[in-house]
This record gives C-alpha cells, structure tokens and sequence, in this order.
C-alpha cells in the first residue's frame, strides 16, 4: 500500500505535448502529497518558460555582505617591511654633572679663581660613546672647539677628566653623545674669573 504522503512538501512541474497524460500524471503525483503543477504544449517553450521564471522563494534571502573596496595606494610611498627592524631609538643624555660640584649663577657653572681639575660625568642611554667638548659661548667670535675626552665604556657612566688653567674663560661645555640612532648633546655654561681683576 502507497503512502498518501511519500512525496510531502515536494513540488513537481509536470510537462508534456498529451494534456490527458501530464493530468494524470499530475492526479497521481497529487495523491502522493506533492505540490504538482501540469503543463501541456511545445516541451521546449515549457522549459523555456521555467527556466526564465522560476518559483519564489520561500524565505527571505540573506543580505549580500558589504564589500569594502580598499583605497588606491600612492605609487610613490613604498609599502613599509614589516620585517625590517625598528630603527634604533635616538641618544639620551640623562644628566651631566661635574665632581667637584660647582655653584651655578642663572645656570651657568662658576669655577673657582686659580687652576683646577674636574670630573666631567654623564649618563647616556642608547650611546656608544660620549664626547666632552669645551665650544665657544653664544656671541663669542672665537669659534675654536677644544676636545676634552671621549669615553666610549659608559658602564658605570661617561666620564672625562678636565684641568683647567688659572685664566678668564666664558664657553660651554658640551657634551655630545653618539649613538645607532644619531647624536644628542646637552650645553652648560662654564665661567672662570680673570685673574688679573680683583
């Protein structure tokens, strides 16, 4: 015995050139729970017709995905590697001090009348050596440089050894760090009384 609902929830197109054949194929499909529809004529113009017009859907089709379409790329900018390494971080002088420590005046170092000797220290982060530089003050014609060491070892800081001579002297010191990622320098001014004014 055939089940009244083998074909349930089934939709069928039954075509053919023999309307009382397509109907009866039609009944009997109908007997077995399929939605049948019959269709009689030129079996071409029939496929013809399904294939241009086919059922409505019976849900809602989901929505298409947004596609966002990147911008052009400048041709003249080059793509970054992100393979190649950060570049290395600049030079950073921490502090520079001097042993003695001398008293300042608006910021600049007052040396004691006669000659003396001083320890010149810095700490500077990301340098591979630190250079000690007596430069002409701002406003001084004179333009001459004098190195006064370079230490390249900054384990337990920069240091050089400076002595100076019992004369008048208005400059800077500079202190010049050098490291992969450039040159950083820090100024202070420096003055020594003249010896010959009381």
């Amino acid at each position: 015995m055939e089940d009244a609902d083998a074909l349930g929830g089934m939709t069928v197109l039954v075509a053919g050139d023999d309307l009382g054949a397509v109907q009866a194929v039609r009944d009997r499909l109908a007997a077995l729970g399929a939605d049948a529809t019959a269709l009689a004529g030129d079996t071409d113009a029939i496929a013809r017709a399904a294939a241009a017009d086919p059922a409505p859907p019976t849900s809602t089709p989901a929505t298409e995905p947004t596609v966002t379409t990147p911008a052009p790329r400048d041709p003249t900018t080059a793509d970054p590697d992100p393979t190649s390494p950060p570049a290395p971080p600049r030079p950073r002088i921490v502090g520079f001090g001097s042993e003695p420590v001398y008293p300042q005046k608006a910021g600049v170092w007052q040396l004691p009348p006669g000659s003396g000797e001083a320890i010149l220290i810095t700490d500077a982060q990301h340098a591979t050596k630190v250079e000690f530089l007596l430069t002409p003050a701002r406003g001084d014609p004179d333009d001459l440089v004098v190195p006064l060491g370079t230490d390249s070892n900054g384990r337990d800081a920069y240091m050089a050894r400076w002595r100076y001579e019992d004369r008048f002297l208005s400059a800077n010191l500079t202190v010049r760090a050098t490291g992969p990622g450039g040159v950083t320098e820090r100024v202070v001014g420096v003055y020594h009384p003249d010896p010959e004014q009381p």
